[in-house]
């Protein structure tokens, strides 16, 4: 994947890019779901994992009504969703279900589609079957998909408040230079400084914006803020790993358009005084 794989800048697309809560009754036309489920299976995630992907028809499954426990509340006039199915046997499946989901989830905007994340409670067992589940397989999250309403109501407005779905961390709550001491500023990070936003304006689970970056030398090593109260209350997908893998999408996008060019590892960098509750995640080793 690279930058031609949008038809506008990726910056325009994650500025532009809302949870749609509220979609319209008109489906959208079947070529443009073709096209996202087709972009979503050739995404190369960091990982080497390969999620199998496919578009959920609510009505042809007879479900009801889908939530999510939290900051999503209910999805009014849900009827396609795009799920990616991961294999219990990879170790970072939900980094690299996160990073290729997201990736789709821009490329929704960029087709003119609303989207929104549902990874708490929704009926896995349901949509599962449905995509011919195997034994060793695992469906952490589902994206709904549609033309979005033309009006967004109360509830969504509501929902959306509640969630701090237009609140994001400061920079300086997100990325540090040479340790955890020193912020990482716009001037010393330099023509990174973009990525690095396009970044901080990635979607999370109930917006916690989990991860946190450092830089040491010629590498932005990732780590996740674990909040364990939360990955207990939702055992059946790490969704603090998928959100990783989501800002490692951002970033990675970004820097490509940008011309920037890196490539990802997992060599921890033991940096001195991580807080107990911070997991390294990967590292973006700058070429």
């Amino acid at each position: 994947m690279n930058a031609s794989a949008f038809s506008r800048p990726l910056g325009e697309l994650v500025r532009e890019r809302r949870s749609c809560r509220s979609f319209a009754a008109v489906a959208p036309e079947p070529r443009l779901l073709a096209a996202l489920e087709a972009f979503a299976a050739g995404v190369a995630a960091p990982f080497g994992g390969r999620p199998r992907f496919g578009v959920i028809d609510n009505e042809k499954v007879r479900a009801e009504s889908f939530f999510s426990a939290g900051s999503y509340g209910m999805i009014k006039g849900a009827r396609f969703y795009l799920a990616a199915l991961v294999r219990r046997s990879e170790p970072r499946r939900w980094e690299d279900a996160g990073f290729a989901m997201e990736a789709a989830v821009l490329k929704a905007t960029d087709l003119g589609l609303g989207s929104c994340w549902i990874g708490g409670v929704f009926d896995r067992r349901r949509f599962g079957r449905s995509l011919g589940i195997q034994a060793d397989e695992q469906l952490p999250a589902v994206i709904a998909v549609g033309l979005p309403a033309g009006q967004r109501t109360l509830r969504d407005r509501l929902v959306r408040w509640s969630a701090g779905g237009d609140r994001r961390k400061p920079s300086s709550a997100l990325f540090f230079a040479g340790g955890w001491d020193a912020v990482l500023s716009a001037d010393g990070a330099g023509s990174w400084s973009e990525a690095l936003e396009c970044l901080r304006l990635a979607p999370s689970a109930s917006n916690k914006q989990p991860w946190r970056l450092v830089r040491l030398g010629s590498a932005f090593h990732f780590f996740l803020s674990r909040d364990k109260g939360y990955s207990a209350m939702m055992p059946l997908a790490d969704l603090q790993r998928i959100d990783m893998g989501i800002a490692m999408c951002h970033f990675e996008l970004a820097a490509l358009e940008l011309g920037l060019m890196g490539g990802w590892s997992a060599a921890d960098p033991r940096v001195p005084a991580t807080p107990a509750n911070y997991e390294y995640i990967a590292s973006f080793e700058i070429q």
